[in-house]
């Protein structure tokens, strides 16, 4: 398992995204001192702490809303033979609402939340600023609420940026405002997601045509 760092603090929070299935039901245990209500066991070769901060992400499919859960290193079991150690992640009680839910999808009580935004594959021009960074390079996914911009630059977690979306097929320059959602610096796709933040309808209205010409581009 790979944990990125959210933010750019000494002690910013660690992000882990797994995927939410059958394994990770098993792995989710009982609580084990007060003020949790769960633990999560995963194999993990990353140094950390006790009480570090640790971001769950998890994920139930591309057309699912993903969920996060809030918690922190609880411990860490060293490993038998050659696998690795096992990382202990307590949740506490602000995630009881997000737990339940999770466990009643995979117990197959309920059905998992439709994603509010479909995420269109594409590879869009974008040039985005952010205080003093900037750069030209190119989105990798699209919708009405945000999108994944490819960068080794990375501005912090809930920045504000501007962002500026080659348009397509006659369609001038969309730009927006947006807010730095999350950040990945592993990996072939190094780069940031972020939230539009979008103020006019003029904006809208471009917006939901641009989204709506990939999404027609892809399905035909």
């Amino acid at each position: 398992m790979t944990l990125q760092r959210v933010g750019d603090e000494p002690r910013a929070a660690r992000r882990l995204r797994l995927r939410a299935d059958d394994r990770l039901l098993a792995n989710l245990g009982p609580a084990e001192a007060t003020g949790e209500v769960a633990r999560l066991r995963v194999p993990c070769r990353e140094s950390v702490t006790p009480g570090d901060r640790i971001v769950v992400e998890l994920s139930f499919g591309p057309m699912v809303d993903e969920v996060e859960l809030d918690g922190k290193v609880a411990a860490t079991i060293p490993a038998e033979g050659s696998g690795p150690p096992t990382l202990v992640i307590a949740f506490e009680h602000d995630s009881r609402a997000q737990l339940d839910y999770v466990q009643g999808v995979l117990a197959g009580l309920r059905s998992p939340s439709a994603r509010a935004h479909r995420r269109i594959p594409v590879d869009v021009g974008v040039h985005w600023r952010c205080g003093e960074l900037h750069q030209q390079t190119r989105a990798r996914d699209l919708s009405r609420g945000g999108a994944f911009v490819l960068s080794h630059l990375q501005p912090p977690v809930n920045a504000s940026v501007e962002v500026e979306l080659e348009g397509d097929g006659g369609e001038p320059t969309l730009r927006l405002a947006a807010v730095v959602s999350w950040v990945q610096r592993q990996g072939s796709a190094v780069g940031f997601g972020v939230r539009f933040v979008v103020r006019t309808r003029p904006e809208a209205e471009q917006l939901h045509r641009m989204v709506r010409a990939h999404a027609q581009h892809l399905d035909a």
